[in-house]
């Protein structure tokens, strides 16, 4: 059993909702997983509210990506207690979670 068999073959976007840059590419659930695979990559698969369905994110961009593609770290928010709010790499500002620190 190979999670793939269950998602589609076409990969998707998925966008940052500030900058509208991707920050992911992911699959669609095609049919359904069994339970003990789906525990076994539970860790990336996401509930999409806007298809309610299941994707399966196949890869994330990473920081260091973002450096090569917009520049260095020009800023970083966080909010009054702490918790992280946003990273601007060069001008573009992304606010979701996957760039979290």
């Amino acid at each position: 059993m190979n999670i793939k068999d269950y998602l589609s073959e076409k990969t998707y976007e998925l966008y940052d909702s500030y900058s509208g840059k991707p920050i992911a590419h992911y699959k669609i659930q095609t049919s359904r997983i069994p339970e003990e695979l789906f525990n076994e990559n539970r860790h990336k698969m996401y509930f999409s509210q806007s298809n309610q369905t299941w994707v399966y994110i196949d890869r994330k961009v990473t920081r260091e990506e973002c450096i090569e593609l917009y520049g260095k770290i020009t800023n970083e928010e966080y909010g009054p207690r702490g918790g992280w709010k946003s990273v601007t790499f060069g001008t573009t500002k992304f606010i979701h979670d996957y760039l979290k620190p």
